[in-house]
């Protein structure tokens, strides 16, 4: 059907012309010159995917590659919204806490030079060691297992290494090194602190000579490379512009060796291939590496057994609005290198379509909006309103930025919307109450209530009731006191097929924390802390004058929305029809 299915399009595109009629020509602004490169039919699939889902919230860049094949090369959406600049294949992005594996790597690399050892203790390469964390070695680092706090400042306060060091060292343990797993980026901090001294030379210094450079990456680190070259990709959260991680005081110590490192998705397949190979780590290295310990978690890296064999993986990110994750796929020699810029209805973007992305890859299906029509903010304001079930639930339709909101109120509503062709209202009522009950019991420090809804409870327990207590004291601070337990409405699972996820909401003193459980039937199967809590509602553009595609990334379901008008041209009521368009299927509300 497309033309180049068979052939590789390569598309340099010039915003040459852009630059000039913004004026910014004369400041400078580089050329902007992108090699974008969209491969064969899986190339034409990943493409046709993301270019549809780019009106529905997609933001940002993506490299697959099957060997030495690129298979697919583009950037989607814009990188610098007020300017209209877009993303591209050479788009710079910030990788999060995929910076870890650089820090180990380089780790690595002295230990290959008999420099180091990762059983030595910490104590043999940094002053002021207490007792108490004389048992930590570099392996306990390497692996989050040292027992060492998460954070002891914000990634952009002003931190010098040596009294950062002084400062993670001064904070009590939180368990025994080698006793379990807590992700902690202190740890990496002090890793990279340890390079420096055993090196002598700034750790982006060191990365640059004996892992960058080797590789071919000319585009990855903190201030070394020429940005001014580059555009490099604005945070966003919602409307709020964030900027970029150069705007602001970068880098300091509370974010070197676990974090903010900048690159391209070109450069991380340069490191990816860098790491098949043994041009920069022994197979030795590379064995220590990618050998999982406590929770399946190498040295900064995850290391996990899934369907399609071996996956090595790690993401990153912040509530800034970056977001990034590479997953290399060994025993099918595949990677894919997913950059964004932008979070979605409060949860890192690259979580939400990164599986997506991987059914495509797999040769799975997975449904695609309809090509959708721009519209005006005047003619969406006909529509907007608030429209009843027969049922009982609410639709509210809002008009925002050229394109209609609806948000549902009640469990039917919700089915309604996101399941059309049907769903038990009463199952999902009562996982949301269920939801509310365990987590109600648990804050008042009764775990007990969640172990009985626990799957898996002998392997679980402890992880799960860490994680509550660790989130909620970290944010009693910043929230106050817990005073109550809201369970929002529950949904199929964007994580797991077959199976939904209820959010839930604990509001305390100040403000609020929120945790996502997974539910197959009735026994809780997951749980993870979110960074934002936000109430369902479905984005919906307009495929004709009366006629809207609804999709929401996360779940990756179609809806179809048709207003019906009276004489004044005005909506008086709405259908709302499932990915199978049949009309016994449709739900049909009045407005108000």
């Amino acid at each position: 059907m497309l033309s180049f299915l068979e052939g590789v399009v390569i598309k340099m595109k010039k915003f040459f012309l852009l630059a000039f009629f913004l004026g910014l020509v004369a400041i400078g602004l580089p050329d902007l010159q992108s090699a974008e490169i969209v491969k064969g039919e899986l190339g034409a699939k990943l493409d046709q995917y993301l270019t549809r889902i780019t009106p529905f919230g997609f933001c940002g860049a993506l490299l697959v590659a099957k060997g030495n094949d690129i298979i697919l090369d583009k950037g989607y959406g814009l990188a610098i919204r007020s300017e209209g600049i877009p993303n591209t294949a050479e788009t710079i992005f910030c990788v999060g806490s995929i910076t870890k594996q650089f820090t180990s790597a380089a780790v690595m690399t002295l230990e290959m030079q008999g420099k180091l050892n990762t059983a030595d203790p910490i104590g043999k390469y940094l002053d002021g060691v207490p007792e108490d964390k004389s048992g930590i070695t570099l392996h306990h680092l390497l692996t989050h297992s040292s027992g060492l706090v998460q954070d002891v400042g914000g990634d952009y306060e002003e931190a010098l290494r040596d009294e950062t060091t002084r400062k993670i060292l001064a904070q009590p343990l939180e368990f025994k090194p080698g006793e379990r797993f807590a992700y902690t980026n202190v740890g990496y901090s002090l890793l990279a602190a340890i390079v420096e001294k055993v090196s002598g030379q700034p750790y982006e210094t060191y990365l640059y000579e004996h892992l960058f450079k080797p590789a071919g990456m000319e585009w990855t680190g903190y201030r070394r490379p020429d940005w001014n070259k580059k555009v490099v990709a604005h945070w966003y959260v919602g409307e709020k512009d964030n900027n970029n991680s150069l705007s602001r005081p970068f880098p300091y110590w509370n974010l070197l060796g676990n974090g903010g490192i900048l690159s391209t998705t070109e450069d991380m397949y340069k490191w990816h291939r860098a790491l098949l190979s043994e041009k920069i780590l022994s197979a030795e290295a590379k064995k220590k590496i990618f050998t999982p310990f406590l929770n399946d978690y190498g040295y900064g890296w995850d290391v996990l057994k899934r369907e399609y064999g071996l996956l090595i993986q790690h993401d990153g990110g912040s509530d800034l609005g970056n977001n990034a994750e590479i997953r290399r796929y060994i025993d099918a020699d595949i990677v894919t290198i997913l950059f964004c810029n932008q979070f979605y209805k409060g949860r890192p973007l690259f979580s939400v379509i990164r599986d997506k992305i991987e059914n495509v890859v797999f040769g799975k299906e997975v449904a695609i909006p309809p090509a959708v029509k721009e519209s005006d903010q005047a003619t969406l304001k006909t529509y907007e309103g608030v429209y009843a079930l027969a049922t009982g639930g609410r639709l509210k339709v809002e008009a925002r930025n050229k394109e209609l909101l609806i948000k549902p109120e009640g469990q039917d509503a919700v089915n309604a919307l996101i399941s059309p062709e049907g769903g038990d209202v009463s199952y999902y009522a009562r996982i949301s109450k269920l939801s509310a009950r365990i987590f109600d019991a648990a804050v008042k420090g009764d775990f007990n209530p969640f172990g009985e809804a626990m799957a898996n409870r002998e392997r679980r327990f402890e992880r799960v009731k860490e994680l509550v207590e660790r989130r909620t004291k970290m944010s009693q601070e910043r929230i106050g006191t817990i005073k109550k337990v809201k369970a929002w409405e529950t949904l199929p699972s964007s994580f797991e097929e077959g199976a939904v996820e209820t959010t839930v909401e604990l509001q305390g003193e100040r403000g609020s924390i929120f945790f996502q459980l997974i539910w197959s039937g009735d026994k809780n199967i997951g749980l993870r802390a979110l960074d934002f809590g936000e109430p369902l509602y479905i984005t919906f553009l307009p495929v004709s004058r009366t006629e809207f595609a609804g999709y929401d990334l996360a779940l990756a379901r179609n809806t179809k929305v048709s207003f019906v008008l009276d004489e004044r041209g005005m909506a008086k009521s709405l259908v709302i029809r499932g990915p199978e368009k049949k009309a016994e299927a449709a739900k049909i509300a009045s407005s108000k």
